[in-house]
């Protein structure tokens, strides 16, 4: 008889065998919880954004709205968070009133959102395309950014 055979038992009375048996549930266990925490942050997103017309018909109407849906995921409240939308041919599109604009969230609770909007106005005599629109959220020093294509029609 060795130490190591599985009738043997430690002073707390469990078998060598049973223990392995218990060591794996425990390992297993703490896998399964650290997937699930991967998996809800994962699909959590900080930005989610659309436009209220895309494609935009510039004879029909000259500008749109675009929507910011902020979450905050950083695990703990977030205050003066701050959302930056932007043009990247700023010389075509115009954020508000100039060529960006900064909003400021006072707070967000851990795991809740707000909205915000933005006015996307295209300029005279742009060409037909794609123009790209950049939503940059600084939120409890993290930096979160997104991108969307808004379709320009002019005629």
């Amino acid at each position: 008889m060795s130490i190591y055979d599985s009738t043997k038992a430690f002073a707390f009375g469990f078998e060598v065998k049973k223990l392995k048996y218990l060591a794996l549930v425990v390992i297993l266990t703490a896998v399964i919880a650290l997937l699930a925490m991967f998996i809800s942050t994962a699909f959590n997103q900080a930005i989610e954004a659309s436009f209220f017309d895309n494609p935009i018909n510039l004879q029909e109407k000259a500008y749109t709205l675009l929507e910011v849906k902020v979450t905050n995921v950083t695990g703990s409240d977030a205050s003066n968070v701050e959302v930056t939308v932007s043009a990247k041919d700023k010389s075509a599109i115009f954020v508000g009133p100039w060529h960006e604009e900064r909003k400021i969230i006072p707070t967000i609770e851990r795991n809740q959102y707000r909205k915000r909007h933005f006015l996307i106005v295209p300029r005279r005599g742009i060409s037909e395309g794609s123009y790209i629109i950049s939503v940059k959220v600084t939120m409890n020093s993290h930096v979160f950014e997104k991108e969307l294509a808004l379709v320009v029609k002019p005629r």
